[in-house]
């Protein structure tokens, strides 16, 4: 009887790799660049293509995720003006000003004095807590027992 037939792997005493290997086809000149840039590396030039490949698939997977967040982003952000722009259709049709009531209380006010604050306060505008320590704008209006109005600095800004 024949002995078993060793296969070459068997017979050279090495273990079988893990990856595979893929041929192609490429132009002279992207055989040059890419010996010049493997060279250049300090790399062999199957190392340089799998981490280009690597690096392409991830650069690929990053755009794609980004732009779904901008897209829905910008579906967000269309319902928001969409939704704003009737409300202020309907108050244009009601009549009524398309002023906020924020502002609308801010008629009495003819003016603005910046302070820093000894007590915690609320933005009138925005509702931000408003610390002791941090600058802070008051209202001074006409009516004396008129309780005190504050904006913030980011508010006053907008005013």
């Amino acid at each position: 009887m024949n002995a078993p037939r060793k296969t070459k792997k068997a017979a050279s005493g090495r273990r079988p790799r893990k990856d595979r290997l893929i041929q192609t086809r490429v132009p002279e000149d992207l055989e040059t660049t890419l010996k010049e840039e493997a060279e250049r590396r300090r790399l062999t030039v199957s190392h340089l293509i799998r981490s280009v490949l690597e690096d392409s698939f991830q650069l690929v997977d990053d755009v794609v995720s980004d732009f779904d967040k901008v897209v829905t982003d910008s579906v967000g952000l269309a319902r928001n003006v969409s939704r704003n722009a009737r409300k202020l259709a309907q108050a244009g049709k009601a009549g009524t000003s398309a002023r906020p009531n924020w502002d609308r209380s801010l008629d009495d006010i003819y003016g603005w004095n910046e302070l820093v604050l000894h007590r915690a306060a609320k933005c009138k505008r925005c509702g931000t807590a408003i610390e002791r320590g941090e600058r802070a704008f008051v209202g001074l209006g006409d009516k004396p027992r008129r309780t005190r109005v504050w904006l913030c600095r980011g508010c006053m800004e907008t005013l």
